[in-house]
């Protein structure tokens, strides 16, 4: 049988103990590197949300595919020709591009790591998974580890030490290397950026636990009578213990209906409980009480997130599908989130490349509005050539603006254009 779920597994709790600052006054009891959550596993932790809530991740995805539109361009030969060519491994800049959003989106930071040489006759660009990422105590240089809970000392095998941009240090294969990072501010905090999101996390929290909740009572029929809450259980071993503990009790031919479901909650802090152990109660008469919950907080999510619940993947029937509101949304969108934010895409590359005596000019994304707008000052012919379809100069109709037709049909749905 397998144990019950945990509420650590998700780290749903730890993610709620964050440094008020990650000023760090004295040095000395730290390894090297600047920790980036109490714990250094607040970007793990992030991540694993991103993974179990359905609409948090949704929502990551789509802002990230707004951002990077359709694609990106440059008029400049020298830019299209890095575009085309942004590193050895043949990874298409855009891809590139993609995951770095991603990251600042998620973790509030992001990091790409520039590879040249002595005479930087050329550059490569490559993406640096955020969550390996820590800044070092001296903020020259970065320290990139596959898994920071194994992290055992600054000799460490695995552990690799690069310069952090303007800085740049020669790798064994020769090469110059240096670690740019695209932060997202966040007051009292010097070395890391905090995702814009964060200050709604509870919300986030919410909407997983929601989940699981619901798995559980599928599972058990929905014949589940309560919730166990234990707090201080802050470890893996800690929880075996209890596990095989209850299993004892419950003994070998139980099944999952009526099974009390066990959530483990650990500390937020040394010798801080995150609250009493307590058993709560499920009245059926009271189902509605956990969907309302969890619909409310996944509304909450697009809020916190600063997003638009016409370009969320959200099923809202009441909304429906109105084309005037997607397009009203998008373009607030494009003003207010989604070029700033390619802005500072653009504003870090042409900073960092210039360096590297690459001078990066007129790029741009693509942005396209989720749904067609038809330019009502276009003429016929020009909209249905845009569009692929044949069309006429010579045709009176197709000679004619749509500003025009729609003047002389009663709806733009009887127009086949």
């Amino acid at each position: 049988m397998s144990p019950s779920p945990r509420l650590y597994e998700f780290s749903y709790a730890p993610v709620l103990d964050l440094f008020d600052t990650d000023y760090i006054a004295s040095r000395t009891n730290y390894q090297d590197y600047i920790p980036f959550g109490d714990d250094n596993a607040l970007p793990r932790q992030l991540i694993k949300l991103a993974r179990e809530v359905p609409v948090h991740r949704a929502i990551l995805n789509s802002k990230t595919n707004y951002i990077i539109g359709q694609g990106i361009q440059s008029s400049d030969p020298a830019t299209s020709r890095f575009i085309n060519l942004s590193n050895n491994i043949r990874e298409p800049f855009l891809y590139t591009l993609k995951k770095l959003c991603f990251d600042y989106l998620t973790f509030g930071n992001c990091y790409y790591e520039l590879v040249s040489n002595s005479k930087r006759s050329f550059v490569f660009v490559y993406h640096q998974d955020a969550s390996r990422v820590r800044l070092h105590v001296d903020g020259k240089q970065v320290l990139i580890h596959p898994c920071w809970d194994l992290f055992k000392s600054k000799d460490d095998k695995d552990l690799q030490t690069l310069a952090l941009f303007p800085e740049f240090s020669k790798g064994p294969d020769g090469l110059l290397h240096s670690i740019v990072q695209i932060k997202d501010y966040e007051p009292e905090f010097f070395y890391y950026g905090i995702p814009s999101y964060f200050a709604g996390i509870r919300n986030v929290i919410i909407s997983g636990l929601t989940n699981i909740w619901n798995q559980t009572r599928l599972e058990s029929s929905f014949a589940t009578p309560g919730l166990l809450v234990i707090p201080g259980v802050n470890s893996d071993e800690a929880a075996d213990e209890l596990d095989a503990m209850f299993q004892q009790y419950k003994g070998a031919l139980s099944s999952k209906a009526n099974e009390i479901i066990i959530q483990y909650l650990s500390d937020l802090g040394p010798g801080i409980s995150s609250q009493e152990a307590k058993f709560i109660s499920f009245n059926r008469d009271k189902e509605d009480n956990w969907t309302s919950l969890h619909k409310q907080s996944e509304i909450s999510l697009i809020t916190i997130h600063n997003w638009f619940r016409t370009l969320t993947p959200y099923s809202d029937e009441k909304a429906g599908f109105d084309s005037g509101r997607i397009l009203n949304e998008y373009d607030i969108a494009i003003s207010t989130v989604i070029h700033p934010i390619q802005e500072v895409f653009i504003q870090s590359l042409e900073t960092s490349l210039s360096e590297c005596n690459l001078e990066f000019k007129d790029f741009e994304f693509i942005n396209t509005p989720p749904i067609s707008r038809i330019n009502p000052m276009k003429y016929v012919w020009e909209i249905r050539r845009d569009t692929g379809l044949d069309y006429d100069k010579t045709d009176p109709v197709q000679k004619l603006l749509v500003l025009q037709l729609k003047n002389i049909y009663p709806s733009s749905d009887t127009l086949n254009i």
